[in-house]
């Protein structure tokens, strides 16, 4: 029987069009890997693709660890076929490694235009390039996770006594009604 937990919690991984299945599968199961990737409240990992009729779209693989932390991986496909690459992980706003704006033109050996002219060799040569980008850039999102940690701990360290948040609220006058 499935628990609607699981529903909420399943992740989404849309069949290819573009790459073979099997290849797709691993780069997920590598990424989960280097991310150390936990099901949880508000995580979720997807593999998506973009397929527009005039050849544009693009792919990612994007993954959140919780409400304000997470990452993506993907390319973006331009008429112009100056594709843009993006991998990058993110806590609050700030974000670690090349985003999708602007992103980084990568340069495909065959200089493949449309979405039909990519395959597992063009995923391949970015999944190569990628990897050792996902695990920096998650390093940079968990140091801005501990910065804010720290911050906060600082913060309400100082406030009293005890430290609790909170604390002496319940000394506050009360209107009687």
């Amino acid at each position: 029987m499935i628990k609607l937990k699981d529903l909420l919690n399943e992740d989404r991984n849309d069949p290819t069009k573009m790459f073979d299945q099997s290849t797709v599968n691993k780069i997920t199961a590598d990424i989960k890997k280097i991310i150390k990737f936990e099901d949880g409240y508000n995580a979720s990992f997807e593999y998506a693709e973009f397929r527009f009729g005039n050849g544009t779209g693009g792919f990612q693989f994007t993954w959140e660890h919780s409400r304000n932390y997470g990452g993506s991986f993907g390319l973006s496909l331009k008429e112009t076929g100056k594709h843009n690459m993006y991998c990058y992980s993110y806590y609050d706003k700030k974000y670690t490694g090349i985003t999708s704006s602007p992103g980084k033109h990568f340069k495909f050996k065959g200089d493949p235009v449309e979405w039909k002219d990519f395959n597992n060799d063009h995923l391949l040569a970015m999944w190569k390039k990628a990897k050792p980008m996902i695990a920096k850039n998650e390093k940079g999102a968990q140091a801005d996770l501990d910065r804010e940690i720290k911050a906060q701990s600082d913060y309400y360290g100082s406030k009293a006594k005890t430290g609790r948040i909170g604390y002496g609220l319940s000394s506050q006058p009360r209107s009687r009604r």
